[in-house]
């Protein structure tokens, strides 16, 4: 079976979660004797390259014509939209696919984040473009009403119009029906699957842990919430004055944490920039995120199969899938940043607790194994 993934931006397999999982997606498939081709489609030159034994093509979003020719050359069985919210980029597909393609559309993320988080959504871009007056109820509910009819209409086209609807978890499907009611009748074509992760060979008994709290993503607002990271360890810095607080990432927030930190003597944080995690998931025991919406939270796993104890607000419904409270982690309503500060001083104080989750958690991974993650695509492939 030949299955091509289709991307919208260069393919980087150390970056954001949709470019890692696609480059493990094909190698996956490659694996179980399939043929994967990986094919981006953008504002970048028509190219071929090589990413590690398959074939990666770039082709520029107006040469349709090289899109249809490398479909029919490759003769793709299924095609995997990993942009599957994309109207124009499902309707390109379906354009020049070949009829006996079949054409799986993807969510990467969980659909109600923006109706579950627009008033924190709207106030920052109303802030970067310095029009903070329109910020008011009737502007607010004039977009939001936009927005869910928009979803609507091109969420009903997609799922009607291609061969199955994939999104992170089945624990979406609710808010995808909350957006499109009728989509429920094409509820026999709508799955789950969590990003595939391969569990590390090691004994995590054997890490040299330190008494580190780590955060690992984009510093910014709207979604991560890095505001009320900080505000947490400001609660729980005089109170733990032997533990540290390490920063692994990059984004727009980075300066005014910086100065939140100086501004309120916080001396133990250390910002890492961006950087390959593992070694720090190894040094740390815990790790915290504050994450107003996800698809997945790749890193909570990460973090699990490295033995560092995650921490995290219940604000989207995958987490459940990853994280079972007081089993493997611990989950604190949203955004009840005393109620987290209570938690994660209740596993510093109780190193018995802490070391059994982290135990836990590094079995629980497994879950997400590349096997039990094909098993589940297999399954749609042969429905």
């Amino acid at each position: 079976m030949n299955i091509a993934l289709f991307l919208t931006q260069k393919l980087d397999p150390n970056a954001g979660g949709v470019q890692r999982s696609s480059s493990k997606l094909a190698k996956i498939f490659q694996s179980n004797q399939h043929y994967s081709i990986i094919i981006s489609v953008g504002n970048h030159a028509t190219a071929q390259e090589d990413f590690e034994g398959i074939t990666l093509y770039y082709i520029n979003i107006k040469d349709e014509n090289q899109l249809k020719i490398i479909l029919e050359k490759e003769a793709v069985d299924f095609i995997i939209n990993q942009k599957g919210y994309s109207l124009s980029l499902t309707k390109l597909l379906l354009k020049n696919k070949p009829l006996k393609t079949k054409m799986i559309n993807t969510l990467r993320i969980n659909p109600l984040n923006f109706y579950g988080n627009h008033k924190d959504i709207i106030k920052e871009l109303f802030k970067s473009k310095k029009i903070d007056f329109l910020n008011i109820f009737l502007t607010r509910k004039f977009i939001l009403g936009y927005h869910i009819l928009k979803q609507n209409i091109e969420l009903r086209f997609i799922v009607k119009n291609t061969d199955a609807f994939v999104m992170l978890s089945e624990r979406f499907k609710p808010e995808l029906f909350f957006l499109a009611p009728s989509l429920k009748k094409f509820d026999a074509k709508i799955f789950g699957i969590g990003n595939p992760f391969q569990r590390p060979k090691l004994d995590i008994a054997t890490l040299d842990k330190e008494n580190i709290v780590l955060f690992v993503g984009r510093l910014n607002v709207p979604q991560k919430r890095v505001d009320l990271l900080l505000q947490i360890w400001k609660k729980l810095h005089g109170e733990i004055p032997d533990w540290k607080f390490w920063v692994v990432g990059h984004g727009e927030e980075r300066n005014k944490m910086e100065a939140f930190c100086k501004a309120h003597k916080l001396d133990r944080v250390i910002f890492f920039g961006k950087d390959n995690p593992n070694e720090y998931y190894k040094r740390a025991k815990i790790f915290h995120m504050t994450s107003a919406y996800e698809g997945f939270g790749n890193v909570l796993v990460e973090a699990q199969s490295f033995g560092c104890v995650p921490v995290l607000f219940n604000s989207y419904a995958a987490a459940l899938d990853i994280v079972i409270h007081n089993e493997n982690g611990i989950l604190v309503t949203p955004f009840n940043i005393d109620k987290y500060v209570e938690e994660t001083k209740d596993l510093i104080m109780n190193s018995s607790k802490l070391n059994q989750l982290a135990v836990n958690g590094y079995e629980h991974v497994t879950k997400f194994s590349y096997e039990e993650s094909y098993k589940k695509w297999d399954r749609i492939f042969k429905t």
